[in-house]
């Protein structure tokens, strides 16, 4: 006869050879979890598996020594249908339902709780009685659905989550959602929906929490309920006041009453000295609870902040779907025969729609923003493909107001980077189109200059000036917080969230970037963004060789803007090409018919402004008799 001693696991559970031969050949348990049945299991903000369960499961491993991980990634639904087919070994926080015993062995219960019917506040529901032919919503999977089955007169329609299910009751879908008391408490906190109620489910089933192990474990499952078997109340006491009850209050009552009465006996003699002892106790217990006030404060503020991104987020993607379909939809319809009276509401319409999206977005990029949602890419793009969009976006409501616009880019900055171009695009506009909303009369520059650059690395600088109101220098304190503007009356006139420079500023810094203002009321403003770009080596040397072969370009410039042609000078001489000049129009066609001679050289580039030469000059003929020239470009130069 062999006398076999007994084996622990860690000193604690006492396992048979049997039990830690099944350890051996099964070094990973894997377990099935609910990611959002708040407080009992879950997944949290930094994408860990928490909860009361999880609390046990780490007991349960330290006294078994089994290696127990969670499969994360599925929906509750998803999770046990897998372990339903065995692909999933543990579902550890579940209830015992007919249906599930069909597939899964139940250990010892650890946990009760609570199930309640939630329904709006003007609900007439006052218990299970009343939801007799009543539709309600159930979370699908759940031991509620197992339990709701067995009332035959009551209606459930099945929802993946608990929150898709009270958003259903919120909105008046469903008349009322049966779940347990902790998790909808949480959830409905969470969400928002100040609008609900819940009264108890009177039953005589007690609800409690077990671990489902597949049939075709039955060691897996002795092994779990002698580790529960080995959890002290003290444990469970304490995973129970983390996550569900309230830490009880210490009672002073009687050591209070002991000291009055030994104070009492020694007045006298301790008199003063007691006063002094009172009155700082009064201040250390009136510290302590100030500073738990302000903690409990910080904690419903961010709470507050968000449930606050979360809908601000939400409501926005929610608004901005059907509004993309009126502004096209309003576009399409524009194209088609309409009288005047017509055209002009369709033209309200799209302008109504337009600034409202404008809102909408902004709204949208400041949620995802404080949420942390944005990623800066880093994509090769074109500097002056940027510059035209913005200006292609921005060109229709300078014309409306007759502004003069203004761009310079200096022949040292190079055209092609590596980084963000559509969040460098949004800082633009977002800054030109504040310099159009608050001008009325005058001029809006653009200039684009190197500041200097290191290696590969170069700082690019782009200033954005205008003529428009300006602001005090006590609004530039606060320009970059969100919802501020000057006053209520710019809000009125001007229109906007006060979420635009907000957004600028974070945008900015996410691109290591820097922007700074100078303005003075009634004479404009001037923004300054300096950007750090890596310089595309690729494309930079493809565009330096093609350079090379500008260097012999004879070119002539007509225009009777002065300005424009020192702009035009500056360009071509980055590039080197030899370039003459003249605002008139006699001249231009003097140098023009200097070349029939062969003994001067032909242009090979002619660019001529369409306003100084006419609309009666005649490009065609042109062309026609003057067979020197190679190539003729044609373009107008105006405001933009």
């Amino acid at each position: 006869m062999i006398s076999i001693l007994p084996v622990f696991a860690d000193g604690t559970v006492e396992l048979t050879e049997e039990e830690l031969t099944f350890i051996e050949e099964h070094p990973v348990i894997t377990l099935g979890i609910d990611p959002s049945f708040v407080p009992f299991e879950f997944i949290d903000i930094n994408g860990e598996y928490s909860g009361l369960a999880n609390d046990y499961i780490r007991l349960l491993s330290g006294k078994t020594g089994l290696n127990m991980v969670t499969v994360t990634g599925l929906t509750w639904s998803e999770a046990y249908e897998e372990a339903v087919e065995g692909k999933i070994d543990v579902l550890p926080c579940i209830s015992i339902t007919g249906n599930r015993e069909t597939y899964f062995l139940f250990s010892e219960p650890y946990y009760q709780f609570e199930r309640v019917i939630i329904m709006r506040k003007d609900s007439l529901i006052q218990s299970y009685k009343d939801l007799s032919g009543t539709p309600i919503a159930i979370q699908k999977n759940s031991s509620h659905q197992g339990f709701i089955e067995a009332y035959e007169d009551i209606k459930p329609h099945f929802y993946d989550s608990v929150e898709d299910a009270l958003l259903a009751v919120a909105e008046g879908k469903e008349e009322a959602f049966v779940g347990n008391l902790a998790t909808s408490s949480y959830m409905i906190t969470s969400l928002g929906l100040t609008e609900l109620k819940y009264v108890v489910f009177e039953s005589e089933e007690t609800n409690t929490l077990h671990f489902a192990v597949h049939k075709d474990m039955p060691l897996l499952k002795s092994i779990i309920d002698k580790g529960l078997n080995q959890i002290t109340e003290a444990e469970k006491i304490e995973i129970h006041n983390k996550w569900i009850g309230l830490q009880e209050t210490v009672d002073y009552t009687g050591i209070i009453r002991a000291i009055l009465v030994i104070v009492s006996i020694f007045v006298v003699i301790f008199g003063v000295s007691f006063y002094w002892i009172l009155r700082l106790r009064h201040e250390i217990k009136k510290r302590i609870q100030t500073e738990e006030e302000l903690r409990l404060a910080k904690l419903e503020a961010e709470k507050a902040n968000e449930v606050k991104s979360n809908f601000l987020a939400r409501m926005s993607h929610e608004i901005r779907t059907p509004l993309n379909a009126i502004t096209g939809l309003s576009y399409l319809l524009q194209n088609s025969d309409l009288d005047k009276t017509q055209k002009s509401h369709l033209d309200k319409i799209r302008h109504a729609g337009s600034i409202m999206l404008s809102i909408i977005n902004d709204i949208l990029d400041f949620s995802k923003i404080e949420a942390g949602m944005v990623e800066i890419e880093h994509e090769p793009f074109d500097l002056d493909e940027v510059i035209k969009n913005v200006f292609n976006i921005v060109s229709y409501r300078v014309e409306e107001k007759g502004l003069h616009f203004t761009f310079v880019k200096g022949p040292e900055v190079p055209n092609y980077f590596i980084g963000d171009s559509k969040r460098i695009a949004q800082v633009l506009l977002n800054i030109v189109n504040n310099a159009v909303k608050f001008t009325e009369t005058g001029e809006i520059s653009l200039t684009v200059s190197l500041l200097g650059y290191m290696k590969n690395q170069y700082q690019i600088v782009f200033e954005i000036s205008d003529t428009g109101i300006g602001m005090s220098k006590d609004h530039m304190e606060h320009l970059f917080e969100p919802f501020t503007q000057e006053d209520a009356s710019i809000s009125r006139v001007y229109g906007g969230t006060g979420l635009g420079l907000s957004i600028v500023k974070n945008l900015t810094e996410m691109m290591k970037g820097t922007i700074l203002v100078d303005s003075d009321l009634g004479e404009g403003t001037t923004f300054k963004l300096q950007l750090e770009l890596q310089i595309d080596e690729e494309k930079a040397l493809e565009v330096l060789n093609n350079v090379e072969h500008l260097k012999n370009v004879k070119t002539l410039v007509l225009d009777k803007d002065i300005n424009t042609l020192g702009l035009i000078r500056e360009y071509l001489k980055g590039f080197g090409i030899d370039t003459e000049f003249t605002s008139s129009k006699d001249q231009f066609m003097v140098l023009l018919e200097s070349t029939e001679s062969k003994k001067v050289k032909p242009y090979d580039l002619v660019i001529i402004d369409e306003e100084t030469i006419g609309s009666e000059f005649d490009v065609q003929t042109f062309l026609k008799t003057n067979h020197a020239l190679k190539l003729i470009f044609v373009k107008t130069i105006n405001s933009m």
